[in-house]
């Protein structure tokens, strides 16, 4: 036994000395680590995780455009993030979203906020309703976090962190101001809207200021609330009747406004409903009924799906992809779901303008600049999806000042005229403060 070990033992070195004997006089080989612009299959491309929040209305009062919006917004994120967003000098960027439903209530919206800031170290907001995206302003500012909201208030205009890729309410008021007066020329206004709401309340001293330039007259203001109920909105239309109006202004989101465009058919109020951004969309027409078809006409700063899918039919395949994708069909793509997109569209658009290692030191600072070097740099073209391009001035987040107003006409079909522009002279936003 002891002698079988000795042999075994004696081979294995001859083996060993053999194949060292082979290698003598040999360079030994040297391996170099790949640089980030040549990764190999060993080590894969950097990729930059960049955690962002998402705050949304998907279970309150102005969660019948909310929901749409964030689907909007959450088939954006994923489908790019897929597809893969890259920093100008090549590194790819993935968007580690976290979302919260604050169900339109300002306080809960603080404390997710701070949840963001401090929980999950976020570098960008995507943010929702007035009164909270106002309120929180001097902490998104303080934190260097870009928030680019669903609110447009011209109060956030000046807010060095606040951003949204249309016109302010205000402008957007104004625009409806003169689209009306061509066709009610010194006509009589009425302005309905829910005075307890900050999105409702923000155009509001615009169009009363304004109407004077296009040969109209503000007559009323009366208290449409946000939860109307049909009998509410024909009790407010009743009252609205006595002033004989021309022209009414509703400033709420699309089921109120729907409510009070059916009561002004119901009791013939010769008159037309001019409707902010939030109030109308595609179920419209049904929602107001054959009543109001004919008769209404709303702000819309950005494409309906039926225009972008003729003017932009690959922009429109990739929406539709993406919505698919998260799990969405393509009777989900509506108004409210191309403005979720689009705002999420903007940050993802910036973030393409950031050398990568700016974007990591600086994170939320960097992404700001980028967004306000478009003021005399190359500006933010978001195809048929805008009426135009998008500038950012530092201390002036006005997008631009020019949008489409959507008709209702009277076989129910929702036609975009325009667009139509207001000159920045007129600086609505500077009524907010």
């Amino acid at each position: 036994m002891k002698a079988a070990y000795i042999v075994v033992a004696i081979v294995i070195i001859a083996v060993i000395g053999f194949f060292a004997y082979q290698q003598l006089g040999k360079k030994p080989e040297t391996t170099t680590s790949p640089t980030p612009a040549s990764p190999s299959p060993a080590s894969p491309a950097k990729v930059i995780e960049m955690p962002i929040g998402v705050l949304l209305d998907e279970s309150g009062p102005t969660s019948d455009v909310g929901k749409p919006y964030a689907a909007g917004a959450i088939s954006a994120i994923e489908y790019f993030n897929k597809k893969g967003i890259f920093t100008k000098d090549g590194v790819q960027v993935k968007l580690v979203y976290t979302k919260r439903d604050y169900a339109y209530n300002p306080t809960r919206a603080v404390e997710f906020f701070k949840e963001f800031k401090d929980r999950y170290k976020v570098w960008a907001i995507l943010g929702w309703g007035t009164a909270d995206t106002e309120t929180l302003a001097p902490e998104t500012a303080k934190a260097k976090i870009p928030y680019i909201s669903a609110s447009y208030s011209a109060a956030l205009v000046k807010q060095p962190y606040n951003f949204f890729p249309v016109p302010d309410y205000s402008t957007q008021a104004v625009i409806m101001l003169k689209w009306a007066s061509q066709k009610k020329p010194g006509g009589k206004v009425v302005l309905l809207y829910d005075n307890t709401i900050a999105y409702c309340r923000s155009p509001i001293p615009a169009l009363k200021e304004f109407a004077d330039d296009f040969g109209l007259t503000v007559v009323a203001e009366i208290h449409l609330p946000l939860k109307a109920t049909e009998a509410d909105a024909e009790r407010v239309m009743k009252e609205a009747a006595t002033y004989n109006p021309d022209i009414i202004w509703c400033g709420n989101t699309i089921t109120s406004c729907s409510l009070a465009a059916k009561a002004m058919g119901k009791l013939g109020v010769d008159a037309i409903m001019i409707i902010n951004v939030w109030g109308f969309d595609e179920r419209f027409p049904e929602m107001a009924t054959e009543l109001a078809w004919g008769k209404v006409a709303a702000a819309a700063p950005l494409a309906y799906p039926h225009v972008l899918k003729e003017k932009d039919p690959n922009l429109y395949n990739l929406m539709l992809e993406a919505a698919k994708a998260a799990g969405y069909s393509e009777k989900d793509i509506n108004f409210q779901f191309i403005k979720g997109f689009t705002n999420a569209l903007l940050l993802i658009k910036a973030i393409e303008r950031v050398d990568s290692k700016d974007l990591e030191a600086r994170k939320g600072e960097a992404i700001k600049e980028a967004l306000e070097a478009s003021c005399t740099g190359e500006p933010f073209n978001l195809g048929a999806l805008a009426p135009t391009e998008l500038r950012y001035c530092e201390g002036l987040h006005v997008a631009h000042t020019t949008s489409w107003v959507a008709v209702l006409g009277s076989d129910g079909k929702i036609v975009l005229e325009g667009p139509i522009s207001v000159s920045k002279d007129l600086k609505t936003w500077e009524y907010h403060g």
